[in-house]
């Protein structure tokens, strides 16, 4: 899901190549800004959670700004990132000059057909984990279906009694038993075909939709690490200065690329340093200048730096834009087993940091963003519009990782929850009431479905604000 090596080393300048274990590990001196982006979905892509916190609130405003500065004819630098991983795309001067407009909406048309068709390409993987499931333990299904509401046509059928059926609201997905309860239990109690199987034939069933999207992110990294390589970062110690104007650049003497190593009394040369911190330790410096230590060019350089005052919270700020310190690595690896260690070290990766996320902002500690379909669609436009074919893939990848990652939170109405049920039982020794549960999944479903409509009122109103 990366571009090219030779696209990445025009890119980021000179670098070096090593091999461990049947991988190639490359190294490019350019530390280029971490866009962490990941998109994701529930079981019916009704949320979407961006991996990355505050980086990616604060890199998408960057990029939308750089894209401000090439439409009035200045030069920008726009840095984006897959598998969470800092990359760079390199962004020509006067790009006004030199668009084809004739050729911008069929890019633009692509572009999007090109999302929509990797979004659904992720919610059919999803609900053929289930299909294929259920067919494993011999459990008819009724529909494989593509969407929500009216049905728009139907596709086909695999002989077997299940209809494949494309519906008119595409917010997800899902496949239907049949619910006649034509079984009787040891205990006299009438269940459908679902709820006479075995515990653990049920778990099965219900855990596909997971397993396959594992399955697909894990086998799409594979072969991008035989191919183009996977990316990944390693911090590197200080905090990276990103973007200096030049009224920031008289008043703070900081220059783009200087390696921040003290502010104050806030030590910044450890690698990984937390930008939070970082922040939250520069908002409430007294007004007075801060003395402020970075690496530059390989010298150490004392700055007496001045800070910037908002008049009405108080908290200070420099005015630059900075950055965690970070080493761009990409990973090749020579044969399927080497392959296979990277992807896995990958999906371990970003399922780490996509559910550091939701736990952020479920606490109110982080500032990620929550998206509908829509917002989900406008984010693989971008990926797929500023790096093409990998942009896509990596957005593929991701909400795949996302299907798999909600849809295993024991949330009622999501896969995750039906799982519990199914526990809470065998350790009761009993069935639940089926009017109870019914209950419950109805009330999470309305309320994922309220706000699938919440989202996509404030995706739709971001798009015409902008």
């Amino acid at each position: 899901v990366q571009p090219p090596p030779h696209r990445a080393r025009a890119i980021a300048g000179r670098g070096t190549s090593s091999f461990r274990g049947g991988v190639r590990i490359s190294r490019w001196s350019a530390q280029p800004a971490t866009v962490a982006s990941t998109t994701g979905a529930g079981a019916v892509v009704a949320l979407s959670a961006l991996a990355g916190g505050a980086r990616h609130l604060a890199a998408g405003r960057r990029r939308r700004e750089l894209r401000e500065g090439r439409a009035r004819g200045r030069k920008a630098v726009v840095a984006l990132s897959a598998l969470d991983v800092a990359q760079a795309s390199a962004a020509a001067a006067d790009v006004a000059s030199s668009v084809d407009l004739a050729a911008l909406p069929t890019a633009l048309d692509l572009g999007l057909v090109s999302t929509v068709a990797a979004l659904a390409g992720s919610i059919i993987c999803h609900e053929a984990g289930h299909y294929f499931c259920a067919r494993s333990v011999g459990l008819p299904t009724l529909e494989f279906a593509i969407g929500f509401g009216p049905e728009i046509v139907t596709l086909g059928n695999d002989g077997r009694g299940t209809d494949f059926v494309l519906r008119a609201l595409p917010a997800g997905g899902y496949v239907r038993f049949d619910d006649r309860k034509t079984k009787v239990l040891e205990s006299g109690e009438a269940v459908n075909d679902f709820d006479a199987l075995p515990a653990l034939q049920r778990v099965w069933v219900l855990s596909g939709g997971v397993l396959a999207n594992m399955v697909v992110a894990w086998s799409s990294l594979c072969a991008t690490a035989l191919t183009s390589g996977v990316q990944r970062t390693e911090p590197r110690a200080g905090v990276r200065v990103d973007e200096v104007g030049a009224e920031a650049f008289a008043r703070t003497g900081l220059m783009k690329d200087d390696i921040i190593q003290s502010i104050g009394s806030l030590d910044c040369s450890g690698p990984g340093q937390s930008m939070k911190a970082v922040v939250d330790f520069i908002r409430h410096l007294p007004k007075e200048p801060v003395k402020v230590l970075v690496e530059r060019g390989g010298q150490q350089v004392r700055l007496d730096v001045a800070c910037l005052t908002d008049a009405d919270t108080g908290l200070q700020r420099l005015g630059v834009l900075i950055r965690a310190n970070q080493e761009k690595l990409v990973e090749q690896a020579s044969d399927f087993a080497g392959a296979a260690s990277i992807a896995s070290e990958a999906v371990v990766r970003m399922l780490g940091e996509q559910f550091s996320t939701i736990q952020s902002l479920v606490s109110g500690t982080g500032s990620g963003e929550v998206v509908g379909p829509v917002g989900i669609v406008q984010q693989g436009q971008e990926l797929a519009g500023t790096d093409g074919l990998a942009g896509l893939a990596f957005f593929f990848i991701t909400v795949n990782l996302n299907l798999a990652l909600l849809n295993a939170l024991p949330i009622p109405a999501l896969d995750g929850g039906k799982v519990a049920f199914v526990f809470i039982e065998q350790l009761l020794g009993k069935r639940l009431p089926e009017e109870k549960k019914q209950d419950v999944e109805l009330l999470f479903g309305l309320l994922v479905i309220a706000s699938l409509f919440n989202l996509t009122v404030k995706d739709v109103s971001k798009i015409f604000t902008k």
